[in-house]
């Protein structure tokens, strides 16, 4: 059997992916890339704000016409949207034949074998999100050549108040050092990896839940350790939990690379506490400051929303400002949008849909521009870049350090020699298009 999957959403799900099409080739079936090969479609939905809610609805409506059409027999919705909604959406979605929740991914050949037996012709697997957690499996890799991601921590402990992820991934629940370095090992001495994206829903907090303190600076010891290793890319930080230890751990270990992903959400301190972000805009700031100061260089990705409850122009302003002042180097700015069992669901004084179209859209217009002059400040400088992919004869895509995977621009590396995809090379960078660098290779 031909099974395909399509992964919407974060890194988080992108791993639970390369788990289960790991668990599945396993068994024996066949994983295609294109849908219209495939008997049986699996979705692996994000459920976190409606544009995602929206997107996995729209994806299982169109592998539903595929399957009218007879070009596909089974879909099967997986991820976060399924884990929260479960049995609502396999009633609501008659093209679906089974919902798989986060809770229960790793039974997914299980599924697949009683719905292609007969066995069952609709399955519910949804267990509460706290009775799972993934010590190790294998996982093939769906990432570019050179790079994976690797989660440290499941679920979430803190509960800011517009966020539904810990009512559908549950309370933190960190890997044991001894698993994370297990699983390290088979990406970078079994699979080449290179660079290593460090994930968690807050990758500051990880060892809270065990230890009673962050053990994050312990896992960084772990990965600089491997010699094939050369890039530690830390995403997804909480700035509550950045304490002395893991600024010291960053500023002191070369092979953490100088870029952090840190969603500050705000700055406004009203705002802030409204959001039950637990600190104020003052301690941002001094986090920054400490940060930059620790790692030389540091480049910076950040997220920020607006039009939360109450954010009056004044509050906006201030955040607006803030951006301007600190220059992140990639940003990222949402819309509020309400998610239903949350504290903020039914706050009062809720903006108008227009107005914060208006303040991302200002938001936007501002981070362009900081982020042109940050890239045009690279021009004409020399820079490591892990090729990911070949686009033509003579001309490949890769990211710097300064790029995330996915989120920020690549470096397009124009180049008379063959370049090995997953390998570094070392580029001129002679010119900016869009967010993107343009560069050559030295002779």
């Amino acid at each position: 059997m031909n099974i395909g999957f399509i992964s919407l959403g974060c890194p988080k799900n992108t791993i639970d992916t390369e788990i289960m099409i790991a668990i599945l080739k396993k068994k024996g079936y066949r994983i295609v890339n294109e849908a219209a090969r495939a008997d049986m479609v699996i979705i692996n939905t994000c459920g976190f704000i409606n544009d995602a809610k929206e997107e996995a609805i729209e994806t299982i409506i169109e592998m539903g016409s595929l399957k009218e059409e007879g070009i596909i027999k089974y879909i099967i919705a997986t991820g976060c949207l399924a884990q929260r909604y479960g049995q609502e959406l396999l009633d609501e979605m008659p093209e679906l034949d089974a919902v798989v929740g986060i809770s229960s991914f790793l039974r997914i050949d299980e599924v697949v074998k009683m719905l292609t037996s007969g066995e069952k012709k609709r399955i519910i697997e949804v267990m509460p999100p706290t009775e799972f957690f993934i010590e190790k499996g294998d996982r093939f890799l769906t990432t570019p050549p050179g790079t994976a991601y690797l989660k440290i921590a499941e679920g979430c402990n803190n509960r800011c108040s517009y966020c539904a992820i810990p009512l559908i991934r549950g309370n933190l629940r960190s890997k044991s050092l001894k698993d994370i370095e297990e699983e390290a090992r088979i990406l970078v001495e079994d699979k080449g990896v290179k660079e290593l994206v460090i994930i968690a829903q807050d990758t500051a907090a990880y060892g809270v839940d065990i230890y009673g303190e962050s053990r994050l600076p312990q896992v960084i010891d772990i990965l600089a350790s491997f010699k094939g290793l050369e890039w530690i890319r830390l995403m997804y930080l909480h700035p509550r939990h950045i304490d002395e230890k893991i600024i010291d751990k960053i500023g002191n270990t070369e092979k953490v690379i100088p870029y952090l992903d840190i969603p500050v959400q705000h700055f406004a301190t009203p705002i802030l506490k409204r959001m039950n972000r637990q600190h104020d805009g003052d301690y941002l700031k001094e986090i920054i400051d400490r940060l930059r100061a620790a790692k030389p260089g540091l480049v910076l990705r950040t997220t920020v929303m607006v039009g939360f409850p109450g954010e009056k122009e004044d509050d906006f302003q201030k955040l607006y400002d803030f951006i301007g002042e600190v220059e992140f180097d990639w940003l990222g700015c949402f819309a509020f949008n309400p998610e239903e069992d949350t504290a903020a669901y039914t706050m009062p004084e809720q903006v108008p849909d227009e107005v914060k179209k208006k303040r991302v859209d200002e938001i936007m217009r501002l981070q362009k521009k900081i982020t042109r002059k940050k890239n045009i400040t690279r021009v004409n400088k020399k820079e490591k870049i892990l090729v990911t992919s070949r686009l033509d004869k003579n001309l490949y895509a890769g990211r710097g350090y300064f790029q995330a995977p996915e989120v920020d621009g690549v470096t397009l590396i124009k180049s008379e020699k063959s370049l090995v995809q997953g390998e570094f090379t070392e580029v001129i960078l002679k010119g900016v298009r869009g967010y993107d660098m343009i560069g050559v290779t030295l002779d």
